[in-house]
């Protein structure tokens, strides 16, 4: 038997030179007191918070004080998906406290009501702070981890001797290849090919028709779906319909606008290189698609 080495060292080298990408703190949400335990997200499903009393205390709610009591601590978690790097706590008069650190906790006293964070009276120990009105979350997207599958090349000679450990592998997991077979292995080269893209995205310009403000639409297509398909799915704007006659016969036209002199009911074209689109042949790609009347075309090529 015999292993090869330089896939694993590959890997490895991968991660090493990518890397971990920084990630950009941005406010995720800000969470309002509302009620005893209650609260208003500015963003949902992003983080929550959890009561406890862990000296057997009681927590409130007041419109002025928001969130008071003795004896209670309240911790903000982030949802699957999302990381903490700090919260700010404001209390009633805008007071505020942050936290860098998890936990991410605001707690009180049994003999005392001002709001602590790590141990610090929000209020600086003046002593006037009566509770907490809001609590603002900072942080990122939880990047997820790149995956690979890992395959044996196209017609790789004696394809039935190889065995790959493991098959799908994280960016900088060591991946071993194995040869089982009898013939001699001088070496093994590993390449990373781009993923194959799940879906398309592209825009059609004005298709809101008579609309004041011309609407444009987004949409969404798996790779290799022709305009014919499109249309014919359903899915696509009102406005587009293939031509029948004369030199729209083939053509994606735009046939809502036909009270606008920029769009008069016309093939459609990318904005891009002012292709006029066929509906049969042409593959929707990336682009964003308006009317050959303003955008001036060339027949497709």
């Amino acid at each position: 038997m015999k292993k090869i080495k330089l896939f694993s060292i590959l890997a490895l080298l991968l991660m090493a030179a990518t890397g971990a990408v920084a990630q950009t703190e941005t406010l995720l949400t800000t969470i309002t007191a509302t009620a005893k335990e209650q609260a208003n997200y500015s963003t949902a499903d992003v983080a929550t918070v959890s009561f406890s009393y862990p000296a057997g205390g009681a927590s409130a709610y007041l419109a002025n004080w928001g969130w008071w009591g003795y004896g209670w601590s309240a911790t903000v978690n982030a949802a699957e998906g999302y990381t903490i790097t700090k919260c700010i706590f404001y209390d009633d008069a805008n007071r505020t406290a942050t936290d860098s650190e998890a936990p991410f906790v605001v707690e009180t006293t049994e003999e005392d009501k001002t709001p602590r964070i790590n141990g610090t009276p929000i209020d600086g120990g003046i002593y006037q702070s009566k509770g907490i009105k809001k609590i603002e979350v900072y942080g990122y997207v939880t990047p997820t981890a790149t995956q690979y599958s890992v395959t044996l090349a196209e017609g790789t000679d004696d394809a039935g001797n190889w065995t790959i450990s493991p098959a799908t592998a994280e960016e900088g997991q060591t991946v071993t290849i194995t040869y089982n077979g009898t013939k001699k292995v001088k070496s093994v080269k590993a390449v990373k090919k781009a993923a194959v893209a799940s879906s398309v995205s592209f825009t059609v310009k004005r298709v809101g028709g008579e609309d004041p403000n011309y609407a444009d639409g987004n949409y969404t297509v798996a790779p290799g779906t022709t305009w014919q398909q499109f249309i014919e799915s359903g899915d696509a704007p009102a406005c587009l319909s293939i031509g029948t006659s004369g030199i729209y016969s083939g053509k994606v036209c735009h046939d809502m606008n036909n009270s606008l002199q920029e769009c008069g009911g016309t093939i459609i074209a990318n904005v891009a290189d002012k292709k006029r689109v066929k509906a049969s042949d042409a593959i929707i790609d990336g682009a964003t698609y308006g009317c050959s009347d303003y955008l001036g075309y060339q027949d497709h090529d």
